[in-house]
């Protein structure tokens, strides 16, 4: 018995499974959303840092939205990362990037908190509001996908 190697090249892949395609579209939408809300309330942090704070406030406030920004592009790539897996699979390493990140931001704002590089209060308010923004430009791309959560 031989083996006919053009044989193997047309061998099915597997399928993939169905809730696939959805996850990456959810992760697709859900990133774009939170990077442009993200990024609008960043320019906005560093200009109103910059002229209420002066040149630290605006270094504090760039720092602030990149950490943020950074720190909230982690759910989607896990997202994307787990797309394979079983929808618990997803939906558990999602929620736990989501606490992790989290975590982090909390880490780096007692980390930073007494530097002199920058000024540690636009530092603070621009992490919160980068990441709040973050998180609600998450739910407007996944809202706007119009994906059934519930399958019947």
């Amino acid at each position: 018995m031989s083996t006919d190697s053009a044989g193997d090249a047309a061998a099915p892949k597997p399928a993939e499974a169905p809730h696939v395609k959805t996850v990456l579209r959810l992760a697709r939408a859900m990133q774009r959303n939170a990077l442009i809300l993200a990024a609008v309330t960043s320019v906005v942090a560093v200009v109103v840092s910059a002229v209420l704070r002066g040149g630290g406030g605006a270094v504090g406030a760039v720092v602030g939205a990149v950490l943020a920004m950074v720190a909230g592009s982690v759910s989607t790539l896990v997202m994307r990362a787990t797309a394979q897996a079983s929808p618990a699979a997803v939906m558990i390493s999602a929620m736990t990037a989501f606490g992790g990140k989290i975590v982090v931001l909390l880490v780096f704002l007692i980390l930073l908190r007494g530097t002199t590089l920058f000024d540690n209060q636009t530092f603070a308010i621009t992490i919160l509001a980068v990441t709040a923004a973050w998180i609600i430009g998450e739910i407007i791309g996944f809202v706007r996908t119009r994906t059934p959560v519930i399958d019947l």
